[in-house]
């Protein structure tokens, strides 16, 4: 793709200039960095290799290791999935950079460990690399779970504040000592501490979008965040697992809930919940996951770790596409449905943001996340804004008009990805 790529359709295209770097093969994340490579320098894994490297330094490294086989427990429900298709690629690169040393075995809707075992089973090795959800887990990781608080100080727009939205939580999720050492202590290793989120958006099965409408709504929410949310909305929140969510939507013994449209798209929630309410500013609080690994990873020389690491690149070029293209089918998939897209009321707004600088004040008292936590996060803001925007990436339009100029064909999302890996993850790669 060069300069003139169009991202959309109409009149009011943006343009992505193609000018990022082009960091090679490297990916993902792990905190623990220093502390994981020193310990394997015995193990036979020499010092690994460096970022970027070409094959043939990899298969130096490895040629005297011998084959291991991973667990690993997608993010998606099926291999027939469109997520699964960024995890796919995460195993392939792992087997394809190893030269097959590493398999990966895929094992979809968490057949072995669900999300109440899932950190038992990867410290004793029944699974290796899983997705998780730490924020149903606030007692374990605070740090984590003050993040998530926080996430409606993001900005919200369909594609641009996405890229922002994304870049500055892994800015603050890898520079956390907090959320890192909360890993560590349960004897976890982030590789992805922050799993691309895109932005939460009401949907509910009947129109209505002011404190009236919202008086007595039962609300599946999945954060402490969002509970006091609704709560001060005149909802009550329900508790309820993502499985059961489509029943309870249909049956209506729940309203709406609050979801990321990835999700809301794979469940087929626009069927029985086609009504679709967003900010169109400071963003509703986001829940993300996280990919993490076990015992069995952690003791892996350090040139195995690094294959491990730098595989996530390949999988967040996929991945982070489908953000802006799952908003893009959320609108069609409600329009397709006859449901209402709409602002939420100025009434429902302002609880919004007495809420999101509540739960910011909290976060600086707090301290989980440093007392300057607030100018840090609209530094790390303004910082992405900035290279978002010199790379090229601007909304064409609104959400609601997203299907007209937005194009999933031209949105590339190297440049990004790579400047993300150059400024941020790279610097937390084992060694």
């Amino acid at each position: 793709m060069n300069a003139s790529t169009l991202f959309g359709r109409s009149s009011r295209r943006a343009r992505l200039l193609a000018t990022g770097t082009a960091a090679a093969a490297a990916l993902a994340l792990t905190g623990c960095a220093g502390s994981a490579g020193d310990a394997d320098a015995s193990e036979g894994g020499g010092d690994g290799f460096a970022y970027g490297a070409s094959q043939e330094e990899v298969d130096a490294a490895i040629a005297d290791l011998e084959p291991v086989n991973l667990v690993f427990q997608a993010s998606a429900t099926s291999p027939n999935s469109e997520i699964a298709t960024s995890n796919i690629a995460f195993a392939e690169e792992v087997e394809k950079r190893s030269g097959g040393k590493i398999t990966v075995d895929i094992q979809y809707g968490h057949p072995i460990a669900g999300y109440d075992e899932i950190y038992d089973a990867l410290v004793d090795g029944r699974v290796d690399i899983s997705y998780t959800n730490p924020a149903y887990d606030p007692d374990k990781f605070d740090g984590f779970d003050a993040l998530v608080g926080i996430t409606s100080s993001l900005p919200e727009s369909p594609m641009a504040g996405e890229l922002v939205a994304i870049a500055a939580l892994t800015e603050l999720a890898w520079t956390s000592e907090e959320i890192t050492q909360d890993f560590a202590d349960q004897g976890l290793v982030p590789l992805v501490p922050v799993n691309p989120p895109g932005a939460y958006f009401s949907l509910c099965n009947e129109p209505g979008n002011t404190l009236d409408d919202w008086q007595g709504r039962q609300v599946r929410i999945g954060s402490t965040t969002h509970s006091e949310l609704v709560t001060s909305m005149g909802g009550s929140p329900v508790s309820l697992e993502y499985v059961e969510t489509y029943e309870a939507l249909q049956r209506k013994t729940i309203d709406c809930t609050m979801i990321v449209m990835s999700a809301a798209l794979e469940a087929g929630y626009f069927e029985i919940a086609p009504n679709m309410q967003y900010t169109g500013g400071m963003a509703l609080p986001r829940i993300f996951g996280s990919m993490l690994a076990g015992s069995k990873v952690d003791q892996m020389p350090t040139a195995y770790k690094q294959i491990v690491f730098d595989s996530w690149q390949v999988s967040h070029y996929d991945g982070l596409k489908r953000v802006p293209t799952d908003n893009m089918r959320a609108v069609e998939a409600a329009n397709e449905k006859g449901g209402e897209i709409t602002q939420f009321g100025d009434d429902v707004k302002e609880l919004i943001e007495e809420n999101r600088q509540t739960s910011m004040d909290d976060a600086v008292e707090s301290g989980l996340l440093g007392d300057d936590i607030d100018t840090r996060m609209a530094d790390t803001v303004e910082k992405w804004e900035g290279i978002v925007a010199e790379l090229g990436y601007e909304d064409g339009g609104t959400l609601t008009d997203m299907d007209e100029w937005f194009s999933e064909e031209e949105f590339d999302t190297k440049p990004y990805v790579d400047r993300l890996y150059e400024e941020v993850i790279s610097k937390h790669r084992p060694s």
